[in-house]
């Protein structure tokens, strides 16, 4: 028997309402197997993220409350159900093939949502000696100065464009539950610092020339925060497996140091579920 002859096709009209359901639920099917591939080899560059951070935008301006990724994969679910309507598959394996060729073409078209590395610091410019210093790492010897306020006011003068002095201390109660080369190789371990001022993200550990060290159960991430303004509200949010995704904010100013310390909670919820029920706003 040649391939393809138990393939029937019904005649325009004779569609019904359960053909119609079946090729539906097919596109969105397809829409799903795309969205999941995307989501398992991009990682963070997910294009769902970037489409996340749209809606949210857009929510916000209607006044909608944050907006979760689950939604965002409903509706884009929705969308490979209802595309049946205008490309009109006559058979579910077509159906299907149109719901993953249609987020496919929209994952090309949507760029990923990768944010900058943090920048160094410039806390020790020539001829200016800090007032203090004190080690700040048990692997390995690494100082953080601290200087007094005239000598501060004077670094924030001569270190040209305008940054807020970072120091971000990361605590994991029950420590890391893999080193962090591999956990951020496998995605279990992301970070991101947004300034609410400038618009501006940043990946945590994507280094422009910050630092970062580990102190027991503890990550210490220094780095510049660029600024336009006296002041920001500045935001972090932090993933870790093992752990409930954190976000929170908080005042940075050029007058002083920014040093801020978060702790991140314990949580036997899968990180995927966690995520999906999270608002990638930034």
């Amino acid at each position: 028997m040649p391939y393809g002859m138990k393939q029937g096709v019904k005649a325009p009209g004779n569609f019904t309402t359960i053909d119609m359901l079946g090729l539906a639920l097919s596109g969105s099917a397809g829409i799903i197997a795309a969205l999941v591939t995307d989501y398992q080899q991009s990682g963070e560059a997910s294009a769902l993220y970037t489409i996340n951070q749209w809606v949210a935008q857009l929510g916000a301006i209607l006044g909608f409350t944050e907006i979760p990724l689950w939604m965002v994969v409903l509706g884009m679910t929705l969308v490979g159900a209802g595309s049946i309507f205008y490309f009109q598959p006559i058979t579910r394996q077509g159906a299907f093939a149109q719901g993953f060729g249609l987020l496919a073409v929209l994952m090309t078209a949507v760029p990923a949502n990768l944010a900058g590395g943090l920048e160094g610091l410039n806390d020790s410019l020539p001829g200016l000696e800090p007032a203090s210093m004190r080690e700040v790492s048990t692997e390995g010897r690494i100082y953080h100065a601290s200087y007094s306020p005239a000598q501060y006011m004077e670094v924030q003068d001569r270190r040209g464009p305008a940054k807020y002095d970072c120091t971000l201390t990361i605590n994991f109660p029950n420590g890391l539950p893999d080193s962090i080369d591999t956990m951020l190789r496998k995605g279990t371990l992301r970070g991101r610092m947004h300034n609410a001022d400038t618009g501006e993200t940043y990946n945590l550990f994507r280094a422009a020339g910050g630092t970062m060290q580990k102190q027991g159960n503890s990550l210490v991430i220094r780095a510049g925060i660029p600024a336009r303004s006296q002041n920001a509200t500045i935001w972090v949010r932090v993933e870790a497996e093992s752990y409930a995704i954190l976000e929170k904010s908080a005042e940075a100013s050029l007058d002083r140091p920014f040093n801020w310390t978060v702790n991140m909670e314990p949580s036997s919820t899968p990180l995927f579920m966690q995520r999906l029920n999270k608002s990638y706003w930034f």
